[in-house]
């Protein structure tokens, strides 16, 4: 059973993308897989990279503001970049960096923080994949015991090595201590630390300035992407991507697999519209889920090869109907994420969920995968009946 990811813009193949996809796949595979009746490595992931066709500026974005180069050293250090991925989460969460204190008010949120923190730091696919089997053990003890006895006299000292103990203790066999234990005690110390780190002046330029790079990046590449998408019968660089990765996925599902999933993040989802709607609209998609993306704002601009402004023809009461060679469509937003629409509004037969990133409005876009929550939600939703 194949899942296709398709990332969306200002995505480029360097350190953080090879490690989201890493974080990402451990996820899937430990968590995805299972609901749907597959050993983790039965489960076949295409991730089909565009990036490279993306914006190419041809001054290296010299025009970004205030390119200091204290900026630009605070910027380097991996450790530091790791405690601000997560200093949104903690922010918005309501959690702060005594994630004991809070783990005594709320013990399963702080659990999920916790493990967050850690695959922010995820250096492999292996390494994702063996904190994600540690965090469904651990979710679940939380779950089933919401204020464990030995909470209450816990300190950060061992608060670790506590939940490690017990949630071994409530299952069959073990994590295994090793690495999990060391990776689960550094994110104890980078959620101590990534609110401060957030706060001060120089973390505050930083982001000023990744936030500038990220707007000028997510603008080039949808640009080009609507500039060289090219036609049906000569599809653009990026299109024909997407479509190999596509392609060779139903290849496989032809070959035997049950299923076709295709998890398309931001802009992701508009490249899988137009070639649903166009480039290949008889390439069949068993479940198709878009998360964090503009769909439907950007059939409302009527940008689509597709979009025609006689359809529907009593907007906003009119809907268009969901492309047929998708089976089954959902759509995930953050309230939080400004770059996240719905898609029932326009399109028929589309479901659409609200889901709490618990990351702030700056960093809500790219925080779904980090959420480990977030593949339960999934996983959740593809046990059920279409159509449910």
């Amino acid at each position: 059973m194949p899942i296709v990811f398709v990332h969306g813009v200002n995505n480029r193949d360097d350190e953080a993308y090879r490690e989201n996809e890493a974080a990402r796949n451990g996820f899937l595979r430990e968590i995805v897989a299972p609901a749907l009746s597959l050993t983790p490595d039965a489960l076949c992931i295409v991730s089909p990279y565009w990036g490279k066709y993306g914006v190419e500026f041809a001054w290296g974005l010299a025009v970004l503001p205030d390119p200091e180069d204290a900026v630009e050293r605070f910027g380097a250090d991996p450790e530091s970049v790791a405690r601000a991925r997560v200093a949104g989460l903690l922010a918005e969460s309501g959690t702060s960096g005594e994630l004991l204190t809070n783990a005594r008010q709320d013990f399963a949120r702080s659990v999920e923080v916790l493990y967050a923190t850690a695959m922010a730091g995820a250096q492999s696919e292996a390494e994702a994949r063996d904190l994600a089997k540690s965090y469904v053990r651990s979710a679940q003890y939380a779950a089933q015991n919401p204020k464990p006895p030995w909470l209450a006299t816990a300190t950060a000292g061992n608060f670790v090595d506590q939940l490690n103990y017990a949630a071994d203790a409530s299952g069959e066999e073990s994590f295994g201590a090793g690495g999990i234990l060391n990776a689960l005690k550094e994110a104890l110390s980078r959620a101590a630390n990534a609110l401060p780190a957030d706060a001060s002046e120089l973390a505050v330029r930083l982001w000023r300035k990744r936030l500038n790079a990220t707007v000028a990046r997510f603008a080039g590449d949808a640009f080009v992407y609507l500039k060289e998408r090219g036609t049906q019968d000569t599809p653009g660089p990026i299109v024909k991507e997407v479509l190999e990765g596509l392609r060779a996925a139903r290849a496989m599902h032809e070959a035997g697999d049950d299923q076709l999933i295709v998890i398309a993040h931001s802009f992701g989802g508009e490249i899988i519209y137009d070639i649903a709607t166009t480039f290949d609209p008889d390439l069949s998609i068993d479940c198709l889920i878009t998360v964090g993306s503009q769909v439907g704002l950007f059939e409302e601009m009527k940008l689509y090869v597709a979009s025609r402004k006689d359809l529907p023809p009593e907007p906003p009461k009119g809907h268009l109907p969901r492309p047929a060679s998708v089976k089954r469509w959902l759509n995930v937003f953050d309230t939080n994420d400004v770059l996240s629409y719905r898609v029932a509004p326009v399109v028929r037969e589309v479901d659409d969920f609200y889901y709490d990133t618990g990351f702030s409005t700056f960093s809500a876009h790219g925080g779904y995968f980090m959420r480990p929550s977030f593949y339960t939600r999934v996983a959740a939703r593809l046990r059920e009946p279409s159509g449910t």
